[in-house]
């Protein structure tokens, strides 16, 4: 049984902002398929919530309702609960991001 995916404010951002990256650097034909990648993460949650692994830096906290998926170059990470994944950030995969991870799961 599929779960519901439901995207947080952060997330909606997060989005953007990767698409206003593209469009500020000529990129426009880059918008479209990240798009499409998303969609095909979003469904792959959908169906199988429990397919990403526990972030690294909730892991060591023992926080063990949050799930993340790789898709390259992106790390979507996002709180699963009640059949219900919301999907609290989207980001560049290099990037350090335990600060924000933890911020933003303190606020849903």
């Amino acid at each position: 049984m599929a779960c519901k995916i439901l995207l947080t404010e952060f997330a909606e951002r997060d989005m953007q902002s990767i698409c206003d990256y593209f469009s500020v650097n000529q990129q426009e034909n880059r918008i479209e398929s990240f798009h499409v990648q998303m969609e095909n993460v979003f469904r792959r949650i959908a169906l199988d919530p429990e397919v990403g692994s526990w972030p690294e830096e909730l892991l060591k906290f023992g926080i063990l309702d949050c799930r993340e998926v790789y898709s390259h170059p992106y790390r979507v990470v996002y709180h699963y609960k009640n059949n219900t994944a919301k999907i609290i950030l989207i980001a560049d995969a290099r990037r350090k991001l335990g600060k924000l991870i933890k911020m933003r799961l303190s606020m849903l």
